[in-house]
């Protein structure tokens, strides 16, 4: 019974070492500057085509394609990729208590530490683009003139997220701080409790508002309260039982000393240099999504008149043309919506913007400013040229936006 238990035990430790290495790997070399581009990218076409194979020989579901950049991380494809990673983890880990029982203690106190590595960049990552323009964006012009039951369940949690900046910021600093807490190894079980308490949070918002990213985030919680187990019973004596426990610091030792060096300089580089990689990429992100425009604004249409014989049923109907970064949107008197980027904007007002990406000649907008603070538009597309009067509004015309922070209310403002 006692030799079962072992076994027991063993092959637990077995399966999810072999399943951390599955999930886990490539990491970290898509943190390295062109990893992604060179190794990484093709690493994870292995995995697709193996969670295929996996999907069409074994589920029988053969309506399915491999599509790592949607954006998302819960499609029938990472689902199959749960079920094949635990088969191929059951099966390795059957191999591994029968063929070496003895190295699977050691194997299984790595992968620990290959997954804590893994909770502590991805949350630090995480913690970063919370002080940048990026995953919670604040109020734009679009989502302004959204209204409320337009919005996904997604879009209104990250919009909600992005309102506020101070919030933001503590989001940041309690996924930058349980992350290199993780990273330490002195540290490691605290940063597990910190990392617990965030990644519930973080993938309860998920399931709450159907965010897509309800299985990575699920494995974050798992892999950080599989880091803090092995200290579950001094951490209860010492919270519940309030008696005195000592969390032994386990310590790598070396019979040579080029291991030890290229043990310090694997650590150098997971918790010092790919960290400051990540920053300064990030960073970098920010040039592709900060466009300056000074026209901004929504545009609300006050009279249209048509300057050509040729006109557009479609660009007499429109009442509003919300302008943003590198983004034009109107809408027409029927509520649709058009989308058009904007390729170039020139001096005095001049606008130069296409409908889609294969269009040569772009169409041109023209904006300028008239006496009584009404605005006129000047639209040529397709040998159509409309003018509309216009009122513009910006963001501080908002309640969201100009409402701002009151340390005193005497009556609740809840509107």
């Amino acid at each position: 019974m006692k030799n079962s238990g072992q076994n027991i035990r063993l092959f637990t430790k077995a399966f999810f070492s072999i399943y951390i290495f599955i999930y886990v790997f490539p990491f970290p070399i898509s943190y390295v500057p062109y990893g992604y581009l060179f190794i990484t990218r093709h690493l994870d076409w292995v995995k697709g085509q193996l969670n295929l194979l996996f999907a069409k020989k074994v589920f029988g579901i053969n309506d399915i394609i491999f599509n790592p950049m949607n954006g998302s991380g819960d499609t029938t494809l990472d689902y199959v990729a749960l079920a094949s990673y635990s088969i191929i983890a059951l099966a390795t880990a059957v191999l591994l208590v029968l063929l070496v029982s003895g190295k699977i203690d050691k194997l299984y106190s790595f992968m620990l530490t290959y997954a804590r590595y893994f909770v502590g960049l991805t949350l630090i990552s995480y913690g970063v683009v919370k002080f940048l323009i990026g995953q919670f964006p604040g109020p734009s012009y679009f989502s302004l003139e959204s209204t409320f039951g337009d919005f996904s369940p997604m879009g209104l949690a990250w919009r909600f997220f992005g309102y506020s900046d101070l919030y933001k910021g503590f989001m940041g600093v309690a996924e930058i701080l349980a992350g290199f807490l993780l990273l330490i190894r002195r540290t490691k079980v605290l940063g597990a409790l910190i990392t617990i308490s965030v990644t519930v949070n973080i993938f309860l918002v998920n399931l709450s508002f159907d965010v897509p990213v309800k299985l990575f985030s699920g494995h974050l919680l798992f892999f950080s309260i599989l880091i803090v187990f092995p200290y579950i019973s001094k951490l209860a004596s010492f919270f519940l039982l309030h008696q005195p426990a000592q969390i032994s610091d386990d310590r790598y030792t070396f019979d040579k000393k080029w291991k030890r060096l290229i043990y310090i300089s694997i650590k150098v580089i997971l918790i010092v240099l790919l960290p400051i990689t990540m920053v300064t990429s990030h960073v970098a992100s920010q040039k592709m999504r900060v466009y300056l425009n000074e026209w901004e604004g929504i545009y609300d249409v006050q009279s249209t008149s048509s300057l050509t014989e040729h006109s557009m049923d479609s660009l007499l109907s429109i009442q509003k043309i919300i302008v943003q970064g590198k983004s034009i949107m109107t809408v027409d008197s029927h509520k649709s919506k058009q989308y058009y980027t904007i390729d170039n904007i020139w001096n005095e007002g001049e606008i130069n913007f296409i409908k889609d990406g294969d269009q040569e000649d772009p169409f041109t907008l023209f904006i300028s400013e008239k006496e009584n603070l009404d605005f006129l538009i000047s639209w040529k597309m397709d040998g159509a040229n409309v003018e509309y009067i216009t009122k513009r509004k910006l963001k501080q015309d908002y309640l969201l936006v100009n409402r701002g922070f009151h340390w005193i209310n005497e009556i609740p403002f809840n509107r």
